[in-house]
């Protein structure tokens, strides 16, 4: 049962995932009490394995990175992209550019089911209340503002008060869906299979801890490898969810014909033995009409969640918590929770992530010739400074203009019909 149900109200968190734990973490080096609610019994499986380098340092700031380096994560030093139809890859490594506040050239791939216990633990050690298999219903308001929430938990249903209510649920969005906040995204419908896999073949000694991502012959087709022990990797399939209904397949035939379809993912399966069962996931990419309001906040996949070609989502659920965290922490020095209080964080976060949709979306267009923007000099450091997460405290990204400029002129030049088939039908404006 909770304790102190009743007692003086503080912030109430629905869910201990990366975005949960780390606000809690934040919120209890503030002296702010706080409670964080999850449905799940940790350890639990989740997909998301695989981090940015910016991520580094909200780990800093919670004195998280010595439990990173403790628990042995795999290493992540640089990505590499390769081509549906030939063999070869095209590569960068982190320590091209070295990011402030980041004293190391790597990051990491992570067993999610271990980092988000490990997340939960920390923000209990800073003072979180931390209680799982609790069910919350449903937020409660007095009038327009938050006030609380309505919990199940071992047969009962009880309400906790709070001064500020904030929705890390994730991608179950309980309080999005509850004000019937989620828009689906316009553009972007897709979906995945994978699995983890023991005897895959990663490639060089230099790139065999990178992120490997695979273009596929298919509309925005991909595939990811990523390495989450010295020997088992995860793979994962990713399509548009028209490609696999047209395929007229079940998700383990349409997942095992993918991995055939392009020669360097055929290599690289070849010996490769399934070591767990093959999982789906789906509603890809969605954003809340508003990410606060009086009394509430949402934050990580609660409130937005793109395609995680480029591995965004835990940056997003860390920066999210960080930047709601400040606000909050405002709002109990002034005892203001009003919306207009917590629109800053708003503001950021919305702002951030535009630009790595942005970038996501011109990625997909650009199919397979984004790798002309990964191997120029011009636009390549640019190009690593997206990949790394430094999509906050900026204005101007050149090499999305740049982008769309290289877009435009091929689809106006009478001599590029080649270059013009390869582009996405995905618009730029």
């Amino acid at each position: 049962m909770i304790k102190n149900a009743d007692a003086k109200p503080g912030v109430v968190v629905i869910g201990g995932g990366p975005a949960g734990s780390a606000l809690g973490c934040y919120l209890s080096k503030a002296g702010i009490k706080n409670m964080i609610l999850e449905s799940a019994i940790h350890p639990r499986a989740h997909v998301g394995e695989s981090m940015v380098t910016s991520t580094t340092r909200v780990f800093k700031d919670l004195d998280f990175l010595k439990v990173m380096e403790r628990e042995g994560f795999v290493r992540k030093y640089g990505a590499a992209w390769h081509p549906p139809q030939k063999e070869g890859e095209f590569a960068i490594e982190f320590r091209e550019f070295p990011q402030p506040g980041v004293n190391q050239d790597y990051t990491y791939h992570v067993d999610r089911s271990k980092l988000d216990l490990l997340l939960l633990k920390h923000a209990q050690g800073f003072g979180s209340e931390v209680y799982q298999g609790v069910h919350v219903r449903e937020v409660l308001f007095d009038g327009d503002r938050a006030c609380g929430v309505r919990v199940q938990a071992m047969g009962h249903t009880f309400d906790v008060p709070a001064s500020v209510v904030v929705d890390a649920s994730g991608r179950k969005t309980v309080l999005g869906r509850q004000l019937d906040l989620k828009i689906n995204d316009p553009i972007f419908n897709q979906f995945a299979v994978h699995a983890w896999f023991e005897g895959v073949d990663r490639g060089t000694e230099v790139s065999a801890d990178f992120i490997h991502i695979y273009f596929l012959p298919v509309k925005r087709g991909w595939v990811w490898q990523i390495p989450i022990t010295d020997k088992v990797t995860s793979v994962g399939v990713v399509a548009e969810k028209e490609v696999f209904r047209e395929s007229r397949l079940d998700s383990d035939k349409w997942f095992y014909e993918h991995l055939r379809s392009t020669p360097e993912l055929a290599r690289a399966m070849r010996n490769a033995k399934r070591v767990n069962e093959l999982k789906s996931e789906g509603d890809y990419s969605y954003c809340m009409e508003r990410f606060c309001g009086n009394g509430w906040v949402l934050i990580g996949d609660a409130a937005r969640f793109v395609d995680p070609i480029f591995s965004s989502g835990v940056s997003v659920a860390l920066y999210s918590a960080k930047y709601a965290s400040e606000q909050i922490v405002k709002g109990f020095e002034t005892g203001d929770f009003s919306e207009q209080m917590f629109k800053p964080y708003e503001e950021k976060v919305r702002g951030g992530v535009a630009i790595w949709y942005e970038f996501i979306r011109m990625y997909y267009k650009l199919l397979p010739l984004f790798t002309y923007f990964i191997s120029s000099k011009e636009h390549r450091i640019q190009v690593l400074q997206l990949l790394q997460g430094e999509v906050y405290n900026r204005d101007d990204v050149p090499v999305l203009k740049a982008m769309r400029k290289f877009i435009r002129e091929i689809e106006a030049s009478p001599d590029s019909n080649v270059f013009k088939q390869a582009l996405s039908d995905i618009p730029i404006d």
